[in-house]
C-alpha cells in the first residue's frame, strides 16, 4: 500500500441509488494494474441497497463521503475537495474500467507536462453484458479537440483523467452544468488512448 500522502490518482465516483451496478465498477477499479490510487465514491443520498454495498468493502483504498442528495456537479466538488491525488480519473458508479486504464492515463499526463487532461474511446454495453456501441473520441490529439471543442465535448466525462490543481483553479464542477452526465443504465468499458 501506498502512503495516503502520496497518492498519485484520485479515482472519483459519485453514486446515487446504483445498486445494481456499483459492485462491479469497484471491483473494476481495484483490479487495475496501477495502484497508487484512492477510489473516493461521494455517497449523493443513496435510499436503496448502495451504501450497504459501498460500505461492504474492506480495502483500504476505499474512502465513501457520505452527503445528502444534492447532484452530480455538487457530489464531484465534495470529493474534490477530499482528493488526496494530483490526478483525478472520474468514473461513474455504473462504469467498468479496462485493467491499465490508470496506468495509461497516469503515464501520458506525466509524460505530457503541458496536457491538463487525457479520455478514452468508450464501450457501451446492456446490463447483461452484452455490446451495444462504441464511442469514438471526436478527437484525439489537442489540436483536433481544440478545433471541436465550441460544438462538441469531446470527451466522455467519466473516461477522463486530469490534473487536479487545474480544475480546482477554474472553481470545479458548475451546479449549473448539466450536459457533462447521462442518463444511468448502459454502462461503459473505457479504453485509454
Amino acid at each position: 500500500m501506498q502512503a495516503m500522502d502520496n497518492i498519485g490518482v484520485t479515482v472519483l465516483m459519485p453514486a446515487y441509488n446504483s445498486e445494481n451496478y456499483v459492485e462491479a465498477a469497484i471491483v473494476s477499479v481495484l483490479n487495475q494494474t496501477y495502484t497508487n490510487f484512492e477510489l473516493l465514491i461521494v455517497n449523493d443520498g443513496s435510499t436503496y441497497r448502495t451504501t450497504e454495498i459501498l460500505h461492504s468493502f474492506t480495502d483500504d483504498r476505499i474512502k465513501i463521503i457520505n452527503q445528502p442528495n444534492g447532484g452530480v456537479a455538487k457530489a464531484l466538488n465534495n470529493g474534490l475537495m477530499h482528493a488526496k491525488g494530483k490526478y483525478v480519473a472520474r468514473f461513474d458508479a455504473d462504469d467498468i474500467c479496462l485493467p491499465d486504464r490508470l496506468a495509461e492515463q497516469v503515464a501520458f499526463l506525466d509524460d505530457n507536462i503541458n496536457n491538463v487532461v487525457v479520455g478514452s474511446d468508450a464501450e457501451y454495453i446492456l446490463e447483461n453484458g452484452d455490446h451495444l456501441l462504441n464511442f469514438r473520441c471526436l478527437g484525439y490529439t489537442n489540436d483536433e479537440i481544440t478545433q471541436r471543442l465550441y460544438f462538441y465535448c469531446p470527451f466522455i466525462h467519466s473516461s477522463v483523467m486530469y490534473r487536479k490543481g487545474a480544475v480546482l483553479e477554474a472553481g470545479g464542477y458548475s451546479v449549473h452544468a448539466h450536459s457533462f452526465e447521462r442518463n444511468q443504465g448502459a454502462g461503459r468499458h473505457d479504453r485509454s488512448r
